[in-house]
């Protein structure tokens, strides 16, 4: 039976701070899961773009009556004004969609603390309706000739009426802005998917062989190379572990240490140790150390596939 290196004496292990693993918690499964599909700066902009008609939208549907009592009372309540008013509320919604976006993208509702990341949200969409009300209280008092209240009176009772509006607006908001980030990822994968590695030529004196990554049951870091372990026989190629693990399906292969990749259909059994490591039984005996800085995303895959 083989086993992997153990980390030396006196390695320093990095370990995260309750909010870290709160808030991070399922990351290291996305960054496997999207590796490599990080918003690409027309992504920026689309999001701008639909929150600017999103909020947009919202005000021409929840205040109907500014824009009629503008037509209505002629040069009374100036046109101008309610277009400045109306571009105002959209331009500053569609700010705090890309907080939304952001938010998303860092702290996605999924992984072992669902709840907590939904929570979260929650508050943070909260934070965000306030932002957006005192934002808006301040530029109407500098823009808007008709706004003669004391910004604080203003604030206060804006408040009361608009904070429940914005809030659940924020809330639908955020549940369009996940689903907007699954269906990129899935996108970005389906497009790298055909660019994963299936093969690798390996060198062997004067000869080449050719190794399917279908066989290889796990890769391990061994200096300045990778060695793939295929059953018994090992296959040394000269490259780093980071941007080997780059061009491999992140579907099909799972780190679980800063030294050791496999393959997730060779993994058997996963034993949690005293430490917070874990023991990785793979289907040829083999046994491996799971660091516990990728345990969440080896639980992650441990759960769905009992769930399959």
């Amino acid at each position: 039976m083989r086993t992997s290196r153990s980390v030396p004496a006196g390695s320093r292990v990095v370990t995260y701070p309750l909010w870290t693993r709160l808030f991070c918690a399922g990351k290291t499964f996305n960054m496997t899961e999207a590796k490599g599909f990080t918003p690409q700066p027309a992504e920026y902009s689309q999001d701008a773009a639909l929150g600017f008609v999103y909020w947009l939208a919202l005000v021409l549907v929840l205040e109907p009556g500014n824009i009629a009592r503008a037509f209505e009372s002629g040069f009374h309540l100036p046109v101008g004004e309610e277009i400045v008013r109306l571009l105002g509320a959209a331009s500053l919604g569609s700010i705090a969609t890309l907080a939304v976006f952001a938010l998303v993208r860092r702290y996605p509702v999924e992984g072992e603390y669902l709840a907590r990341r939904a929570l979260f949200h929650i508050l943070a969409d909260a934070a965000l309706a306030v932002a957006m009300i005192i934002a808006a209280g301040i530029l109407a008092s500098f823009l808007l000739s008709e706004e003669r209240r004391p910004l604080l009176v203003a604030l206060g009772s804006q408040l009361a009426v608009d904070g429940p509006i914005l809030f659940f607006c924020l809330s639908i908001l955020t549940v369009i802005a996940h689903a907007i980030r699954n269906l990129r990822i899935r996108r970005a994968q389906a497009a790298a998917k055909a660019g994963y590695l299936t093969t690798v030529p390996v060198k062997s004196r004067n000869k080449t062989e050719i190794v399917s990554l279908a066989e290889v049951g796990w890769i391990e870091t061994q200096g300045n190379y990778l060695a793939l372990h295929v059953g018994d026989t090992t296959h040394l190629i000269r490259e780093t572990s980071r941007n080997f693990e780059a061009r491999i399906d992140p579907a099909r292969f799972l780190r679980i240490h800063r030294r050791t990749i496999v393959a997730v259909d060779s993994i058997q059994r996963v034993e949690a140790l005293a430490s917070g490591d874990a023991t990785v039984s793979l289907s040829d005996g083999t046994e491996l150390r799971a660091s516990r800085n990728y345990r969440d995303a080896l639980r992650t895959h441990m759960a769905t596939a009992q769930a399959s």
